[in-house]
């Protein structure tokens, strides 16, 4: 289902005092083909409802965050919104996450201990 998803996102990093934050969101539509609205709003009820589909729209919003921050991200908290659209479902997610800063203990990744 959400494989055929069309994929939408934006978000920008801040620099805050404990470091640089990712802040963006991510927006699923699924086309689901129903007639009435009333399907559209229990199929959205029932996707809410569905761990399988969580999990899968939160790793889509974390995929799409990584490829456009600066760097690789820490641990992210996400808040997931699903709801009928006249294309099927609308899936949001917004996603904050610490940037993790390439230097550690003053000195670049990579570069020999002195």
């Amino acid at each position: 289902m959400l494989t055929s998803a069309d994929v939408i996102s934006e978000g920008a990093a801040r620099v805050e005092n404990d470091g640089a934050v990712w802040y963006g969101s991510t927006s699923l539509i699924v086309t689901v083909p129903f007639e009435k609205s009333e399907e559209r709003a229990l199929f959205a009820e029932v996707a809410a409802r569905d761990p399988h589909v969580r999990v899968r729209a939160l790793r889509i919003a974390k995929r799409e965050a990584a490829i456009r921050a600066a760097a690789p991200l820490g641990r992210a908290s996400c808040e997931l919104r699903i709801e009928p659209d006249e294309r099927g479902l609308r899936i949001d997610i917004d996603i904050q996450a610490p940037l993790i800063e390439e230097r550690r203990r003053g000195r670049m990744r990579g570069d020999a201990p002195s």
